[in-house]
């Protein structure tokens, strides 16, 4: 007999064998119940803030659907608040991420990644980070050579920041913000730290956005910054092949010979199990130095 439901901490997760990575045999149950189990490690990272819905209800193989506009009826106990998107309308009505049940919500729909805001919806124009997304052309070495140059630009600011990888070939790194300047301030200054580290390291980084002309293997992209703009949170899974795992790394672990897909959905946990490296994140805000 097909099963059809499954309920998992009180949220009906329907279509639960529903393959969502068929080479790997893992189902939309396998990714709910990993949410369901580390939940207290996530949902922190989703409080207050606005969340993209990226449904890929058919699994990571087949076509995704991406938006900021929350599906109708939803139940009633998932918050919802309209902000305003540089999308056509101007507005979206989004998901307030916070809870379990709004993140084990979130993947009945099909959610693989939890893609966040970086302000509380709160002050909206108020960021409390500022993120650096490295994309490299050509792997993850790559990445890993020019992460160690962005801390060190950030350390002359006076700013200290925290790495993860991306859950692809990539990099990410957020600094925590004290709520004061403007999300204009805030991406000003993000664009200044990558121009001064494109500038400082020519071969190795590139603020350009267009593809065909960048002349260095790594795209430092600030783009996330910008207003409506989301990053995933630390520990979503990526719809990627084997399940990867958005992991936060202490800076010494950085390194051209670390393999980022030995965070999957299936070992994530024994590496959660010790004490996070972002631990200290929420108690580090850092207010934008002024020149």
């Amino acid at each position: 007999m097909t099963i059809t439901s499954v309920r998992l901490g009180g949220t009906v997760i329907t279509n639960p064998s529903a393959p969502f990575w068929p080479d790997e045999g893992l189902t939309k149950l396998d990714l709910a119940q990993f949410y369901a189990r580390i939940s207290s490690a996530v949902v922190p990272w989703m409080r207050s803030r606005a969340v993209t819905v990226e449904r890929c209800p058919n699994g990571s193989r087949k076509p995704c659907v991406h938006g900021n506009q929350a599906p109708e009826h939803l139940p009633d106990s998932i918050p919802a608040v309209r902000i305003p998107m540089p999308s056509p309308g101007g507005v979206a009505d989004c998901i307030v991420g916070g809870t379990r049940k709004t993140l084990l919500v979130l993947v009945n729909l099909g959610c693989v990644a939890m893609h966040v805001t970086h302000s509380r919806v709160d002050q909206f124009d108020r960021p409390d980070w500022i993120s650096f997304d490295l994309d490299p052309v050509d792997g993850f070495g790559s990445a890993a050579r020019v992460a160690p140059l962005l801390r060190a630009q950030l350390e002359d600011h006076g700013l200290e920041g925290y790495v993860k990888t991306s859950g692809g070939r990539g990099l990410h790194v957020l600094v925590p913000l004290r709520r004061g300047a403007t999300e204009a301030q805030v991406r000003a200054y993000a664009v200044r730290i990558a121009g001064e580290v494109a500038a400082r390291h020519p071969r190795l980084v590139t603020v350009e956005s267009r593809l065909a002309s960048r002349k260095a293997p790594v795209y430092l992209n600030v783009a996330r910054n910008g207003s409506g703009q989301t990053i995933v949170t630390p520990f979503s899974v990526r719809r990627h092949p084997c399940a990867p795992v958005s992991m936060p790394l202490e800076w010494d672990e950085i390194s051209p010979r670390l393999d980022p897909r030995i965070f999957t959905l299936r070992t994530a946990e024994r590496r959660m199990a010790a004490r996070s490296p972002w631990s200290s994140f929420f108690g580090h805000r850092q207010t934008l130095p002024r020149d």
